[in-house]
């Protein structure tokens, strides 16, 4: 009685783009390091959600910026990535 044993590699999958216009998403692997999302790939909105608003947020940077979304933002305003400081009031 013999055996026969076959073996098969497979390369590991490709990050394939799941955003609108074939864009990678935000948490995806293939997005650059230093892209930053658009304002309504992050749900951004001017006013704050509830308690979460993004000078308590800690990608906030004073005045206006956020190191993940693109272009001036209100301080009171908010976004789908918001996570909150730890001495955050």
């Amino acid at each position: 009685m013999s055996f026969h044993v076959s073996i098969r590699i497979f390369p590991p999958p490709r990050p394939r783009p799941s955003g609108p216009g074939g864009r990678a998403s935000l948490a995806g692997p293939a997005r650059a390091q230093n892209a930053k999302a658009g304002p309504a790939e992050a749900l951004y909105q001017d006013n704050p959600k509830g308690q979460q608003r993004c000078d308590i947020c800690l990608n906030f940077e004073d005045p206006d910026q956020c190191r993940l979304v693109e272009g001036p933002i209100s301080p009171k305003g908010w976004c789908q990535f918001f996570a909150a400081r730890e001495n955050a009031r």
